[in-house]
């Protein structure tokens, strides 16, 4: 019964935490994503796509802080309204009740957190890079809107057609703008499709005239020409599938110190929740009727500092500055002792 309260008290507002937490980072990709489908860059249902790979992507950076506040809430309000006075009375001390929710809340997380470390946010990371390659890499003639400017960022180029033949994948009555050192170029084309050689993308412009505006020294020349390509490069190393984000576990291991430490800083996003449900039980012991917010915000700064500390660890042992030895595993076990005495003091 008490521990069916305790877990009802904790993992509600955890839940509703993190669907808070959720939907604010969703909205803030939400606009990016918004902002390249209205230029072209994506297609309309990219949206969708792009948001559910982004969801398992999140969730190991925002469980840990939904958890921590959630318990803090929950503590904290058992403490105001006398509750944990009660179940100390009837001999459920603090140790009692940090063990109730280690096993019953912060090991059902911990799980939860490390799978979505190891294998969902990976999976999910090179699903996402496979798919923008896909979406920035699409036949120019799927991207450029007839009647519409569109920008060539890789070439320094504007492109525009009048019309398109979507049954031949072609542009009609095209015309583009582009710059090259201290030249201007200019193509006309009636037609302009795209052309694929050996993996490599070209726009094939047909049946048009060119002419290069020089400015140093002043000239200008003009051809006709039957057929111009021009070689399009691809976004590969922008949006690479081959990141130690997109990596599995299994993979990084065998691969060398920086591979080994992403395998070192999953595991400790899922080791984080331990320690956070002993502190939240500590921190909250407080007299009914005081202090009532001071638990919550020496929390919040304890989270900040901790998270901070053993990130900050991690990317000194990625970057080779201290030894994979040496990673902050001595840090969460180093704040999860200081619990214990904490618990232990507050049971005196």
């Amino acid at each position: 019964m008490i521990t069916r309260y305790l877990c009802r008290e904790t993992l509600k507002p955890f839940a509703l935490i993190t669907l808070i937490l959720t939907v604010l980072f969703i909205a803030e990709e939400l606009s990016n994503v918004l902002a390249k489908a209205i230029s072209g860059q994506y297609s309309d249902w990219a949206i969708a796509v792009i948001l559910g790979y982004q969801l398992p992507i999140m969730l190991p950076e925002l469980l840990p802080a939904a958890y921590f506040l959630a318990l803090l809430i929950a503590m904290n309000r058992m403490s105001q309204e006398s509750e944990r006075t009660v179940l100390m009375a009837i001999g459920i001390n603090d140790a009692s009740l940090f063990r109730r929710l280690f096993v019953f809340t912060a090991v059902p997380v911990t799980l939860l957190l490390l799978g979505f470390s190891h294998l969902g946010a990976p999976m999910a990371e090179k699903g996402l890079a496979q798919f923008i390659l896909q979406q920035q890499n699409r036949p120019l003639t799927e991207l450029v809107q007839a009647g519409e400017f569109f920008t060539l960022s890789e070439r320094q180029a504007t492109l525009y057609a009048r019309s398109a033949d979507t049954g031949r994948e072609s542009l009609l009555t095209v015309f583009m703008a582009r710059t090259e050192d201290d030249r201007i170029t200019i193509n006309t084309a009636d037609r302009a499709r795209i052309q694929v050689e050996n993996d490599r993308q070209y726009l094939s412009l047909q049946d048009g005239q060119q002419q290069v505006f020089s400015l140093a020294p002043s000239n200008t020349t003009r051809i006709d020409y039957e057929r111009y390509n021009l070689y399009i490069p691809q976004s590969e190393e922008e949006f690479s599938t081959d990141r130690l984000e997109t990596r599995s576990t299994a993979e990084l291991w065998q691969g060398e110190v920086k591979s080994k430490s992403e395998v070192v800083y999953r595991t400790l996003q899922g080791l984080m929740i331990p320690v956070l449900c002993i502190w939240a039980v500590a921190l909250t012991r407080v007299k009914p009727r005081k202090a009532r917010v001071g638990a919550l915000a020496f929390g919040i700064v304890l989270y900040i500092l901790f998270n901070f500390g053993y990130r900050t660890a991690q990317a000194a042992v990625a970057k080779g500055q201290i030894p994979l030895e040496a990673s902050p595993w001595w840090l969460h076990l180093g704040l999860f002792l200081v619990g214990v005495y904490l618990l232990r003091k507050s049971a005196r």
